[in-house]
């Protein structure tokens, strides 16, 4: 289980993935990546796949963010 971020820049760093992935034309629930580790799995593997270097950068800074939260 994820836990919420503390600080804004954690939040910020959420929008920031949710909006990239929807350029990707994925949908992302920024609430759900908080509690629901499989459905983050997914996500961030699907980011990292991506050919969008800004979503690439964002889906890694996203997991180490939501690694050191465990």
């Amino acid at each position: 289980m994820h836990t919420q971020p503390n600080n804004a820049s954690g939040l910020l760093l959420e929008v920031d993935f949710k909006w990239l992935m929807a350029g990707q034309g994925c949908a992302v629930d920024p609430d759900r990546l908080l509690w629901d580790a499989d459905y983050t799995d997914r996500c961030i593997q699907f980011a990292l796949h991506s050919h969008c270097g800004a979503l690439l950068d964002c889906a890694k800074q996203l997991q180490a963010a939501l690694d050191c939260r465990h």
